[in-house]
């Protein structure tokens, strides 16, 4: 069997287009010695007449190859999405933005009114009855929120599909 000189002589290209060829995958690589000129020769004139033609050669199908799964990954990742969007898995930030504000507005509103409500109350009282007067509020606060404030079952297409403002009239007080 030839040496690479030898078939590159036979087949009239440089060793570096022939080492070029081994490292794209075009020839495969051989112990020294064992190349097969015609094997190389049919190989080099396939990866020259694909080029030509436009369909490039084999390291160009290989990044073209990688790059369509990348995008079928890619499609299959937002078609996850999509579906779990659909089933309700996800919601939109926006939404549980606007409840956490509400439901910190509504906190800090009942709060800020527990001192004026419990000091009419408390006067001339003792101590402990001060203390379960405070404590049956801040549980009565307490309890008001655990209660939904803003329906989850709302569908939220941007920001100013659900008017929060109007809805929070009727449901919160």
């Amino acid at each position: 069997m030839p040496m690479i000189s030898q078939v590159c002589a036979w087949c009239g290209v440089s060793r570096q287009t022939f080492h070029r060829a081994l490292n794209r995958g075009v020839v495969a690589k051989k112990p020294r010695g064992r190349y097969d000129i015609q094997e190389v020769a049919r190989a080099l004139i396939k990866d020259g007449q694909a080029a030509k033609a436009g369909h490039g050669d084999h390291a160009s199908k290989l990044a073209l190859s990688e790059a369509r799964a990348a995008l079928a990954r890619e499609q299959a990742t937002a078609m996850r999405m999509k579906n779990a969007i659909l089933r309700g898995e996800y919601v939109r930030l926006s939404l549980v933005q606007r409840q956490a504000e509400v439901i910190f507005a509504t906190f800090r509103e009942r709060v800020l009114g527990i001192p004026g409500k419990v000091g009419a109350v408390c006067e001339m009282r003792s101590r402990t009855e001060v203390e379960e007067i405070v404590r049956s509020e801040c549980y009565e606060a307490l309890e008001e929120l655990s209660r939904p404030i803003v329906p989850l079952d709302r569908k939220c297409n941007d920001d100013h599909d659900v008017p929060i403002a109007a809805s929070l009239e009727s449901e919160v007080i």
